[in-house]
């Protein structure tokens, strides 16, 4: 048996990539409820933070335009509420998130010492104890930035992306259609 890590072949890393992505599923399907809570709060701070704009603009259209400062002192109390729950939700949001991934590297890593422990003695002699350290603890904080970082921005960039672009339409439709239409272009 090969059991060299840095010996395989092209279909062996497909295969193990889909495999290992199945295994990270099962890993990480006791934090659905967790994952669901912290993708209601990327989107909910995503939305407040198109919100914010919109009111700006509203304000400006409707209140200064008219002299009506009263009507603009409301609308700037609300914008505060706004950008408070925002920060609140992004808070929320990057504290869920940070444990989730700690919690998934804490399980993931006992799962790698396990599997560790059943190998066979020809594997460790195929396999340098640095290489399979330096593996073990890249590959797990790169999982571990992945949940507490990346996976947040990217949904969130998603959402604001979407609401921009209904924001637009909702402002003027011909400008917001001349606007979107070189970014359907580009997607």
């Amino acid at each position: 048996m090969n059991y060299n890590l840095n010996a395989l072949s092209e279909q062996q890393q497909k295969t193990s990539a889909y495999t290992a992505l199945k295994g990270l599923l099962r890993l990480i399907a006791h934090e659905k409820n967790n994952l669901a809570l912290a993708t209601v709060a990327i989107v909910l701070n995503a939305m407040l933070n198109l919100l914010g704009p919109f009111l700006i603009g509203y304000a400006i259209d409707h209140y200064i335009a008219q002299k009506q400062y009263h009507g603009l002192l409301v609308f700037s109390g609300i914008l505060l509420v706004i950008y408070l729950l925002a920060l609140f939700t992004s808070y929320f949001q990057t504290q869920l998130m940070g444990s989730i991934g700690q919690r998934l590297l804490f399980t993931l890593r006992n799962a790698i010492f396990n599997k560790l422990q059943i190998l066979p003695v020809a594997f460790f002699h195929a396999n340098k104890a640095g290489d399979l350290i330096s593996r073990v603890n890249n590959d797990t904080d790169k999982l571990n930035t992945f949940f507490s970082q990346s996976l947040m921005q990217f949904i969130g960039s998603i959402v604001i992306m979407t609401g921009a672009g209904i924001f637009l339409l909702i402002i003027n439709v011909q400008l917001g259609a001349a606007t979107l239409i070189p970014a359907l272009l580009i997607l």
